[in-house]
């Protein structure tokens, strides 16, 4: 079925043509069954929903969708205030949602977003889960802060980042290492390619793993005293943390111990948040405004002239901003 109308969708979905009609604009109201019946229809004719909304829309809505995985992060209010007032200069509104890790969650606002019309979408993705259906639709998406084929993306170059920490605490002296994170990704990859290029290892007691549903300062602290409470000392002279949040709950853990930062323990961060600012972590710093800017850009371009080149994939220089922590 190549291009649907109102009447086609609402036999398909079995409501009427109005509910439809309210259901591709976004409109309040809609019963909530008819409503994922009629998403539900325009997602089985091969994910491609906004072809019916391309047959229905009458103008655009100059909103872009803005999907994030978390906003209890400071990096991420600080992205979508960047985000915000990017879109503002070019005449666009956002329409934020948070799938919080979450993949269903975030192909539910990712239809949301199909339902409301929105002109384009920005995705900081729970994984690779919802990536090659997103990228059958029409609507332009970019992903942020990662790199996700084959959706444009624009993100940071994580595994050069974790390099940069290592090579630091290498040349500072340091002979053994620590990590917090959830899963290995490419920051820890970095971080232990740059050990091992310099005579060194990691050892993998040394990984204070955090568990996925780790998402808040609660979590993060419960798990780290539980590394700690199990080891009778540290092994490590040095530690990267995924987040400055992590660094942030790792830092007061260790002074209720007697864990002295950075005489005992150095520490580095990651994200170069507020919370980095204030409380003296040394800490990756990620570009937002150029990141931002980037994407918009990207994503204007997409929108507004329709252009079908190969994907763009983007990666920004990291930098390390070091403060009192390391």
């Amino acid at each position: 079925m190549n291009k649907l109308t109102m009447k086609e969708i609402a036999k398909l979905a079995n409501v009427s043509q109005s509910t439809v009609s309210r259901v591709i604009n976004g409109n309040t109201g809609v019963n909530e069954e008819a409503m994922k019946r009629v998403l539900q229809v325009i997602e089985e004719v091969g994910y491609v929903p906004n072809k019916a909304a391309q047959t229905l829309k009458k103008s655009q809505s100059n909103i872009i969708g803005v999907c994030l995985t978390e906003t209890y992060n400071p990096y991420f209010v600080e992205l979508v205030d960047a985000l915000e007032s990017e879109a503002r200069k070019i005449g666009y509104s956002i329409l934020l949602h948070n799938s919080k890790h979450n993949p269903i969650t975030e192909w539910e606002s990712i239809q949301n977003f199909i339902a409301r019309q929105v002109d384009g979408m920005i995705l900081v993705p729970t994984g690779e889960y919802n990536i090659q259906r997103i990228s059958k639709l029409a609507i332009p998406t970019i992903v942020m802060t990662q790199n996700h084929k084959p959706l444009d993306s624009v993100g940071l170059d994580h595994m050069k980042a974790g390099k940069i920490v290592g090579e630091k605490f290498i040349h500072a002296g340091h002979k053994t290492f620590g990590y917090v994170g959830t899963i290995p990704d490419d920051k820890f990859l970095g971080y232990k390619s740059a050990l091992y290029e310099n005579g060194f290892s990691f050892d993998q007691k040394n990984y204070i793993q955090l568990e996925e549903t780790s998402t808040n300062n609660f979590l993060m602290r419960r798990d780290i005293e539980g590394y700690l409470n199990r080891v009778e000392s540290l092994d490590f002279t040095c530690l990267f943390t995924a987040n400055d949040i992590m660094a942030l709950e790792f830092m007061k853990a260790a002074r209720e111990r007697n864990i002295k930062v950075p005489e005992d323990i150095s520490v580095i961060g990651f994200d170069d948040t507020y919370l980095a600012k204030i409380m003296g972590i040394s800490s990756i710093h990620q570009p937002i405004e150029e990141m931002v800017k980037t994407t918009i850009d990207i994503l204007v371009d997409r929108m507004e002239n329709e252009v079908s080149s190969e994907s763009v994939q983007i990666k920004l220089d990291p930098t390390l901003i070091e403060r009192m922590s390391s």
